[in-house]
């Protein structure tokens, strides 16, 4: 699950930026997309620390893959991106919310794929959970990328047509105009509006 959970979670963006931009008049989804791969820095966090002679134990287990694959960690890093993200102007109601949205994106993304993999409810329940519903509904060990070693041609055919539909949909409903809120000003209207000259002093 390397390209696939960015195509989702870029499908979240959009229509949770179209709900945002409706009622609040801003569209910070980028952040969705920003946080992705949050939480697979599990993967790394463990043998880093572990370097540097520091080792973490939560339940008496080491941090290793699956142990930041919960509402617990989501909770806590969605305040914490609160807190970064607010010097730089945005919203605390929007970094916290759209981090939480783009963290549990990839939980659920990981839910879809898997059978019971990871403990997401955690520290509610210790139970294993997966609902495996996609077409490659197999155990994280045996998943194969086999697209270009990024990611799996089902999953990943998937989720671009979800990408492309909201997509459609989302410029069918507002214009191309949502698209400057995913790129900086000058590009947006370099691409969108050639017409426009930028104005000199």
């Amino acid at each position: 699950m390397l390209a696939e959970h960015l195509v989702y979670n870029a499908a979240i963006a959009i229509v949770v930026g179209m709900i945002f931009f409706r009622f609040t008049g801003r569209d910070n989804s980028w952040i969705i997309i920003l946080v992705t791969y949050v939480p697979d820095l599990d993967k790394i966090t463990g043998p880093v620390l572990r370097q540097f002679g520091i080792t973490v134990l939560i339940e008496g287990q080491r941090i290793q893959h699956g142990t930041f694959h919960n509402i617990a960690v989501m909770v806590v890093f969605a305040v914490l991106m609160g807190f970064l993200l607010h010097p730089f102007g945005i919203p605390y109601f929007d970094s916290c919310i759209l981090s939480a949205i783009g963290f549990s994106g990839h939980l659920f993304e990981d839910a879809l794929v898997y059978p019971a993999s990871y403990k997401y409810l955690w520290p509610f329940s210790n139970k294993l959970l997966g609902l495996a519903w996609l077409p490659t509904g197999i155990s994280e060990e045996s998943y194969t990328a086999n697209f270009l070693h990024i990611a799996n041609a089902e999953v990943l055919s998937i989720g671009l047509v979800i990408l492309l539909g909201v997509a459609l949909f989302r410029t069918w409903y507002e214009g191309t105009g949502w698209i400057r809120w995913y790129m900086p000003e000058k590009v947006y209207r370099n691409i969108f509006l050639p017409s426009v000259k930028e104005k000199t002093p």
